[in-house]
């Protein structure tokens, strides 16, 4: 039910030796009616695993509205996901995303929450990510 449109992750050098993790892309709804994604989504998490098996939860941000109106059965929300890492040196390699979603219009247990995996690349981004 959900799909992202572009999933590849920048990786930005932060000033305090950390590395930071980026992701700006569209969150795709198949859908056959058009509705309100931030009132009926209940809860959404993601995280990255690397290939050393280190997990990296990351935040995740969408747009309240719709950026482009329904058609072809698809809603398109902005979404952004960001995580950290301090004690790793990550180069540009590919590593494997969740993201857990449960959608809910009526509260009934036949809701049950969902996921989805797919491979991401990670790119190492040669500029300074000036944020904290």
């Amino acid at each position: 039910m959900l799909s992202l449109s572009d999933t590849t992750f920048r990786i930005y050098q932060k000033k305090n030796g950390g590395q930071s993790l980026r992701l700006k892309s569209y969150l795709l709804i198949d859908t056959n009616a058009s509705f309100s994604f931030p009132h009926y989504c209940r809860s959404i998490s993601a995280k990255l695993t690397l290939q050393n098996g280190t997990e990296i939860p990351l935040s995740i941000g969408f747009s309240q509205s719709v950026s482009i109106p329904y058609q072809a059965d698809t809603m398109v929300h902005d979404f952004w996901l960001s995580g950290e890492v301090k004690d790793i040196r990550l180069k540009s390699t590919v590593a494997r995303l969740r993201v857990d979603y449960h959608i809910s219009f009526t509260g009934h247990s036949s809701e049950e929450p969902s996921s989805f995996e797919i491979h991401v690349p990670l790119i190492v981004n040669t500029s300074l990510y000036k944020g904290q």
